[in-house]
């Protein structure tokens, strides 16, 4: 018999697993940090799915102003395999480029690389089906539990 943690880490896997099949779909892999970042967290009842703060970036976009990190967008230059060479040779610089069209225009999602809802997509369908399902094997917990509580009492009111 599964206990309830086991249950919640199953369905919370389970998502990180969907979360990171839609991410290779929509081709948006490049260092695969957001993958390693996504980090189940159960507490109690609760359960929460951990990520990189760039992931909101990759499900909503990002507003001009305030200039971005370059050296992160040095690693991702580097690490991005659809790049043409000449960003690779000249990574500091397209890296200071791109830093700086960002902070000037932002970043709108959907777009031409980015059609959005990487996380959203995931989360409407765990809702819709998983989450049903994860009721359902709880309940069978509560119920075995219910059960041997009813049966405890008729023990100890029968002595």
């Amino acid at each position: 018999m599964k206990t309830k943690e086991e249950i919640y880490n199953k369905y919370l896997e389970s998502l990180r697993v969907k979360i990171i099949a839609k991410y290779d779909e929509l081709g948006l892999r490049a260092s695969g940090k957001f993958e390693r970042g996504l980090e189940k967290e159960i507490k109690g009842d609760t359960l929460t799915m951990w990520s990189e703060k760039h992931a909101i970036f990759m499900e909503h976009g990002r507003s001009s102003g305030g200039f971005p990190v370059v050296s992160e967008i040095e690693e991702w230059i580097e690490v991005k395999d659809s790049l043409p060479i000449e960003f690779k040779e000249n990574k500091r610089r397209f890296a200071f480029i791109i830093a700086r069209k960002i902070a000037r225009e932002g970043i709108t999602v959907p777009n031409t690389y980015n059609k959005g809802e990487v996380i959203s997509s995931v989360v409407k369908d765990f809702l819709a089906d998983d989450l049903r399902k994860m009721i359902e094997e709880l309940g069978d917990i509560y119920s075995r539990k219910a059960q041997s509580d009813v049966v405890e009492l008729f023990k100890q009111a029968a002595a």
